[in-house]
């Protein structure tokens, strides 16, 4: 399996089928937010192929000093789920990234609900693939993230992974938007939000009227 960039036109029929498939609206960002950030140069979509055959993604949105990279959504297809696959994208990311301070993932918090199961799989998967759990989380349109981190090359810190976070969606909000939906790190005192989907504002990056 190789990783190998993403075209325009790939990352819009992946998001037209397995992105949709895979992520609910309230965690998609639009296609046109995505292309916005890509030709802004901060957005890198790659694709994971076994000969000619796509069979999982990471997009990775960058931090400009090359320090860090958030990995904003990571999947295998529909059709080759359940194989190890999603390890060895980890892996290959952690060599496309060896001399970067850190590879940055957000994954779902259990919140006592019907989802739990799940997203404590999640969190024992990128356990298991060498990632820490760091001492945030951050809440993201209302959806609570536990935030871990993997430093390819051992120089990366708490501190730097979380200044890092915050400039990345502070690059892509106006302050009034990163005020009301973005919390990095979340801030346990203030009561949870319901989710609000990204495919109902008009006003944010990508999405406007």
């Amino acid at each position: 399996m190789k990783l190998r960039a993403l075209s325009l036109e790939e990352l819009a029929w992946l998001h037209q089928t397995e992105l949709t498939e895979a992520f609910p609206p309230s965690e998609l960002k639009p296609y046109a937010a995505m292309e916005k950030l890509c030709q802004a140069g901060a957005y890198r979509p790659v694709g994971a192929f076994e000969g000619e055959t796509l069979v999982g993604y990471a997009l990775l949105w960058e931090d400009p000093d090359q320090r860090y990279v958030l990995v904003d959504y990571l999947g295998v297809t529909a059709a080759r789920r359940n194989q190890g696959l999603g390890g060895e994208i980890l892996r290959l990311l952690s060599q496309t990234f060896s001399n970067w301070d850190g590879i940055i993932i957000e994954s779902e918090a259990p919140e006592g609900g019907p989802e739990d199961a799940i997203r404590r799989r999640r969190i024992e998967f990128y356990r298991r693939n060498g990632y820490t759990f760091l001492g945030y989380d951050c809440m993201l349109f209302g959806v609570h993230y536990k935030v871990c981190l993997h430093s390819p090359n051992g120089e990366g810190t708490e501190a730097g992974a979380m200044a890092s976070h915050q400039a990345l969606y502070r690059s892509q909000f106006t302050q009034w938007a990163y005020d009301r939906y973005i919390q990095i790190p979340r801030d346990p005192a203030k009561p949870l939000e319901p989710p609000e989907s990204w495919a109902e504002q008009t006003t944010l990056p990508g999405m406007e009227e």
